[in-house]
């Protein structure tokens, strides 16, 4: 007897024939895929547990390839005034945090992944370069506990931020201020490494910053890029930038930064020689076409997968402007590319659900994600298509990417554990998450001194734009 026997009216099943298959069925054992194939056939197993969609489509699980820890306990602060928002999250993630905090959030943004149809996702400590916190491993801890309480994947993303040191921040809980140095995050980076090496679910990955090529010269720069990539070699591990463009893809090339293991995130504006670069060392792309960095500069997607370079979809988390929904980040990814390039045949539907499964678990080293095929993960999602916007079905892959929403998200399955079903979680209290979540956030704010920031920003209503123009604010080093 099988643990699990899914059946529904079409599967998607993203493997290497790219099957769809009407009136299928998925055989799901020790938390493994068993049997793919026609409902009819698969009937012959017995099975402890029978999930029956007729009019479902099943997928696998979705693949969030860049987010940030954080961000869902200050979506929107700020008001769309952006310098102001990452000066916030920089003083709320070093200084007004707690454990507390990151779990608080960590449950929260786990459990929208999850009613969206996310099952993995890649969550940056914090935001970016130096705001990443590595100071004391505790945070980091905090974080995977919350993600596991939901029982989603997670890659969560630690390392140290460029020199100069010490890194000062400040323990709240302690009512001290800290000064860390290099070997402290890389302590940090190392007990993490250690403590979660070889979980199922909790996958750690390192970080450095992304630098301009000026900075390559300088000798501590230098050190402390490859004393990470020392590390990440030793433990297998990813190493993920966030916010690049052309000239620091160069720079992270010359730090030695950039491989097989190597994910870098948004990279807008680059031209011929660094997509050749990273096609060439092997680097991952993850594209991000909801995010703010993606007004500043348009990543090249359609040559960058012409290459041979792999392209994962990211959502970039859920702030200041932007939700986890990976169905949104699809459908927008379409329409980007299309409009800035005038030309309607670019990135056909397939091709972005793969950059939200199969493509993103190549990215991020799990080659066991990303597909419904034997041998592979049971991870899988159900699409509920008794909607209005998704009758009648026509083209089921089409219409998973142009019109559907992770609302219609009906079922979770992550390691053959049913988390969802038919839009009611099975061992979670959401009610008793959200309530925590506005504790910590308001907690939080009254910390930082920020609640002006939850004020509507001058020139909300009635202009066609905010007054005072916009000054794109320093995103590298």
């Amino acid at each position: 007897m099988i643990d699990l026997l899914l059946s529904a009216g079409v599967i998607i099943t993203v493997d290497g024939e790219r099957r769809v298959i009407g009136d299928g069925a998925i055989a799901v054992d020790d938390g493994r895929i068993l049997e793919v194939g026609q409902a009819d056939s698969l009937g012959r197993h017995e099975a402890r547990q029978h999930l029956s969609h007729p009019d479902g489509i099943v997928m696998p699980g979705l693949i969030d390839a860049h987010g940030h820890a954080g961000h869902s306990l200050v979506r929107t602060l700020g008001g769309d005034d952006l310098e102001r928002w990452l000066e916030a999250c920089g003083r709320l993630y070093l200084h007004g945090s707690t454990s507390r905090f990151w779990f608080a959030d960590a449950r929260l943004s786990a459990l929208e992944r999850l009613v969206f149809g996310t099952t993995t996702g890649v969550s940056m400590l914090g935001g970016a370069g130096d705001t990443i916190r590595s100071d004391d491993p505790r945070y980091a801890i905090a974080h995977a506990d919350g993600v596991a309480e939901v029982g989603i994947r997670d890659v969560m993303v630690v390392g140290p931020g460029a020199p100069p040191f010490p890194k000062r921040t400040t323990d709240v809980e302690a009512g001290t201020a800290v000064e860390s140095t290099f070997a402290d995050q890389m302590a940090t980076a190392q007990t993490l490494l250690d403590r979660y090496e070889g979980d199922d679910r909790q996958k750690v990955a390192l970080t450095f910053p992304t630098l301009t090529p000026e900075l390559v010269g300088d000798a501590g720069v230098r050190e402390s890029a490859e004393a990470v990539v020392a590390l990440a070699a030793a433990m297998d591990a990813l190493i993920v930038q966030d916010g690049h463009r052309a000239d620091t893809v160069v720079a992270s090339d010359r730090l030695g930064l950039l491989g097989a293991r190597s994910v870098l995130s948004h990279s807008i504006d680059l031209g011929q020689v660094e997509i050749e670069l990273l096609a060439e060392r092997g680097a991952a792309v993850a594209h991000n076409p909801s995010a703010v960095f993606s007004q500043f500069g348009t990543c090249p997607v359609p040559e960058l997968l012409d290459a041979g370079v792999t392209v994962a979809l990211g959502s970039d988390a859920t702030g200041p402007d932007r939700s986890s929904d990976m169905f949104r980040h699809m459908f927008q990814a379409t329409r980007y590319h299309r409009a800035v390039r005038r030309d309607p045949a670019l990135l056909p539907p397939g091709r972005v659900i793969e950059m939200a499964t199969i493509d993103a678990a190549n990215a991020l080293g799990m080659p066991h994600l990303g597909s419904i095929e034997p041998g592979k993960s049971a991870d899988l999602i159900v699409i509920d298509a008794r909607k209005p916007h998704l009758t009648p079905l026509i083209h089921p892959v089409h219409q998973v990417v142009y019109y559907a929403t992770g609302a219609d998200v009906a079922t979770v399955i992550v390691g053959g554990q049913v988390l969802m079903r038919d839009r009611v979680l099975t061992d979670l209290d959401m009610e008793e998450i959200l309530t925590e979540a506005r504790v910590e956030h308001d907690a939080a704010i009254a910390r930082s001194g920020l609640d002006g920031l939850r004020s509507d920003r001058p020139g909300l209503w009635g202009n066609s734009r905010y007054p005072g123009g916009f000054e794109p604010p320093d995103l590298g080093r």
